[in-house]
């Protein structure tokens, strides 16, 4: 696919449309984008079309006395073989100077195509088993993506680890997923053998209750531990209590004083005495 443009808002569209029409082009879609020049940010109207457009920017420049855009293969730069590319357009001016703008880095390793900082009024796009995504992705999209397979979702992590997450999936896709986690994940405290046991309705883990107990405080989930500390029985509230004094003096020791402001705080909401 490749693109045509002109500056918007300086020539009826229309006229534009018509000349690709009588030429022999296959006019796709129209979008608005944004591009950094070394002149300054332009918006354009930007058709994009089936067939070859090298040199069309010039012709249509000089035609309508217009700032004009071209984008395609032939302006791939870097080698596509290395699985790692720039794809540009071409910027030529009515007085016939022209620039080659990158505006996608193209990551063939990951099926991505990022836009560049000086592109504005596109997203990323990823393809997945087939079907190309546009980032950030939705709720149904990160679902339907979980579904095709575990290796199509790891693609989805590696990607949000190497360009972030916010730039991979949605916010609202987030908070859902994430308090859809909290609901699915089960706590049971077993206080008789000391153990933890954690189910996500796939697999099951243990932790020893004073690990699991610290790390609750030192993630600073303290109403959490709190309730441990306070369903405990006597004997294991005991137990408990020491831990966690034992643990302040470790972690003064250590020089942690992020954790030790996390212990002063439970012991502060428990009402632990110091003997």
């Amino acid at each position: 696919m490749s693109w045509i443009g002109v500056e918007e808002g300086k020539i009826n569209i229309e006229l534009l449309e018509k000349y690709l029409n009588e030429n022999g082009f296959l006019i796709l879609n129209k979008i608005r984008i944004s591009v950094k020049t070394s002149k300054n940010w332009i918006d354009f109207v930007v058709f994009e079309v089936s067939g070859f457009t090298e040199g069309l920017a010039d012709v249509i420049s000089r035609r309508f006395n217009v700032i004009s855009l071209e984008g395609g293969k032939h302006l791939i730069l870097g080698e596509t073989s290395a699985k790692l590319w720039d794809e540009a357009v071409k910027i030529v001016f009515p007085n016939g100077d022209s620039e080659i703008v990158p505006i996608f880095t193209f990551d063939g390793f990951l099926d991505l195509r990022m836009p560049t900082e000086n592109i504005r009024g596109v997203n990323p796009t990823i393809l997945v088993s087939g079907k190309l995504y546009t980032l950030p992705l939705s709720l149904d999209d990160v679902l339907e993506i979980y579904k095709k397979g575990k290796k199509f979702f790891e693609k989805i992590e590696k990607v949000a680890t190497i360009y972030g997450v916010d730039k991979v999936i949605s916010r609202e896709a987030m908070d859902i997923l994430k308090e859809r986690s909290k609901k699915s994940i089960k706590i049971e405290v077993d206080y008789e053998t000391g153990y933890v046991l954690i189910s996500n309705g796939v697999s099951l883990t243990t932790k020893t209750l004073s690990s699991y107990f610290l790390s609750l405080i030192f993630e600073d989930n303290i109403e959490e531990a709190l309730k441990i500390y306070n369903d405990a029985p006597s004997q294991v509230k005991d137990e408990l209590k020491n831990l966690v004094i034992e643990e302040l003096e470790i972690q003064k020791n250590l020089n942690a004083f992020g954790n030790v402001i996390k212990l002063k705080r439970f012991i502060e909401k428990s009402g632990i005495k110091f003997s």
